[in-house]
């Protein structure tokens, strides 16, 4: 943009007309001279950007009640002085005042020019008073630092569980392959945790910050509650309710609210934005925090993550079945070979483990 069509806005924005207003120098003086040669009906904007950034750009210093009453009476004096003539001889300063004035249409009359005075006084004293209102402001915010959050996160990596102990007296078992994260010590008015994976609460009753359990675009919330959540990546969210009472809030294109008893769970497939609530048994859900792995006609898929996790390992799948395969089966405390063992029955598969790489063979024929 051409600066003979800028603004007030644009002139105050420009590098070149801050380093003339706050910084002259003799080739800046030169470059705006010519510039209000060439373009004077733009004086009005060049005199009021001028003033808008010096009164902007000063530095605020606590001010003593003498130099108040000095500026007061050099506006007072000013005010009497004006109109009177100096024969004294003047140096032509490179400030940018200067530059602006010689610009000015000397045909403005008395009416205006005294008009003019009282609004460039009346401006100054509202400036001054800013300046002193803006540093008291300052003082007063300089006595707040800055509050830096710092958040807690555990991680129960692949074949280990946590037990955990919050802050405020809550109790939380990590799943293996789990993550937990929240800020420490809790907020003032919430309990608010972020958890990937699968954890068991034990809430502590606290009426004034609800316990609230994030899991993507679901949040759990209760008081004073036992709950399990599963909420592995690609996969669907389970919300079990052992005890008490939880109000689960789904984020989607329109928010949805669903309370739970004791009893009742709730499945929610993510992608497809649909839930449904259902009935659970308290053994299947907690088998887990009981040092058991149970398969009840469960994916092959969700069978591996839970293995992987369970055991630390990570398992490929050698000619997989075209249709579907579920896996059943109740193992307590049972290592690795134990339970592939026990699948491998009924599920006719050969497997190799080699440290932490695991290898399920399927029949072609089957």
């Amino acid at each position: 943009m051409s600066k003979s069509e800028y603004t007030v806005e644009d002139f105050i924005l420009d590098p070149e007309f801050q380093s003339w207003v706050l910084s002259p120098d003799e080739e800046a003086k030169a470059y705006w001279e010519g510039f209000l040669e060439k373009n004077p009906d733009k004086y009005k904007e060049v005199e009021l950007a001028r003033k808008t950034l010096l009164n902007l750009s000063r530095d605020v210093a606590e001010v003593s009640e003498k130099r108040i009453e000095d500026t007061w009476s050099h506006i007072s004096k000013a005010i009497s002085d004006r109109g009177k003539k100096s024969a004294e001889r003047r140096v032509v300063p490179l400030s940018s005042e200067s530059t602006i004035r010689r610009y000015a249409k000397a045909s403005r009359s008395s009416y205006q020019r005294d008009h003019q005075f009282y609004r460039i006084a009346a401006i100054l004293i509202l400036a001054f008073i800013l300046g002193l209102l803006f540093n008291l402001t300052q003082q007063h915010h300089e006595e707040f630092k800055e509050v830096i959050v710092e958040y807690e996160e555990h991680v129960a990596p692949p074949g280990v569980k946590s037990n955990l102990t919050l802050q405020d007296g809550s109790k939380v078992i990590l799943n293996s392959g789990s993550k937990l994260r929240y800020v420490r010590n809790f907020e003032s008015d919430k309990r608010e945790l972020y958890l990937v994976g699968e954890a068991y609460f034990e809430v502590a009753k606290d009426s004034l910050r609800p316990f609230i359990v994030r899991t993507g675009p679901i949040a759990t919330t209760a008081l004073g509650t036992s709950f399990n959540i599963t909420a592995y990546e690609n996969e669907s969210h389970d919300i079990a309710l052992l005890s008490g009472k939880v109000k689960v809030v789904l984020d989607f294109e329109e928010k949805q609210q669903v309370e739970l008893n004791p009893g009742e769970a709730l499945q929610v497939e993510v992608e497809k934005r649909i839930h449904k609530k259902h009935d659970f048994q308290e053994e299947k859900v907690l088998a887990w925090t009981r040092k058991t792995i149970l398969f009840d006609q469960t994916p092959m898929e969700e069978a591996i993550r839970v293995l992987e996790n369970w055991y630390g390992v990570k398992i490929e799948v050698l000619n997989k079945p075209d249709r579907g395969v579920l896996l059943s089966g109740r193992f307590v405390d049972q290592t690795l070979k134990r339970v592939l063992e026990g699948l491998s029955y009924s599920t006719r598969f050969d497997f190799q483990i080699a440290k932490d790489q695991v290898t399920l063979k399927f029949d072609s024929s089957s």
